[in-house]
């Protein structure tokens, strides 16, 4: 059986290699440069490129790609749709991320700030737990090209999605600092897990996996 993963802002497959899923043939989406101003829409549709739509469609996206796979999934069939530390809308933003997308304060600050800041801060609001998911992690930010985070966040910030599709299974940690639980709704529950669960509670992440897929 096919999955196919899709990571986070600006990271890659490295966020996936603790998963233990046996069976699955895990295939990896690459982003790709948006275009100037791209929709999420259009970039969606220019992913699937990547995806063998002659088989059953699964996806399964942490945080900023499964924003992404409910985007493909809008114009792909899918047979599962699975988020880990991500939304369903942003209805699910806490009131932290609600007033930074109304005030659009993101735009006042150049690339290097931002991801200068995110350096500083990473390792709290991921909830890392050793030197080496800390080394992983900056790794990832350090390596995220600049045009791409611009476009990322702003479209995070304004995405809409008044109608969440239905066949969505969503796996979130009660100690996710960046999409906290409090705002989450109709999810499956990583007791202690933060938004870099992945890495840190692989075991218990493949496992539900496992059971949903």
């Amino acid at each position: 059986m096919k999955a196919y993963f899709i990571s986070g802002l600006g990271a890659d497959e490295r966020v996936f290699q603790f998963l233990d899923l046996p069976g699955i043939e895990k295939i990896y989406i690459k982003w790709i440069h948006p275009e100037d101003q791209e929709s999420l829409a259009s970039y969606a549709n220019r992913l699937t490129a990547q995806i063998d739509l002659t088989q059953d469609i699964i996806l399964v996206g942490i945080s900023f790609g499964g924003i992404i796979a409910q985007e493909i999934a809008k114009i792909k069939a899918c047979k599962k749709v699975i988020l880990i530390s991500s939304i369903k809308s942003p209805n699910e933003f806490s009131w932290q991320l609600s007033m930074v997308s109304f005030s659009q304060v993101y735009r006042l600050f150049p690339a290097k700030i931002l991801k200068w800041s995110n350096a500083l801060t990473a390792d709290y609001y991921f909830s890392t737990t050793s030197k080496s998911e800390s080394k992983l992690l900056h790794q990832i930010i350090k390596e995220t090209d600049n045009r791409f985070m611009l476009w990322a966040i702003n479209r995070l910030m304004t995405w809409k999605n008044i109608n969440p599709q239905k066949n969505i299974t969503h796996i979130h940690g009660t100690a996710d600092r960046i999409f906290p639980i409090s705002s989450i709704k109709s999810c499956i529950k990583v007791q202690g897990g933060g938004h870099f669960m992945v890495v840190n509670k692989s075991t218990e992440l493949s496992k539900i996996i496992m059971e949903n897929i």
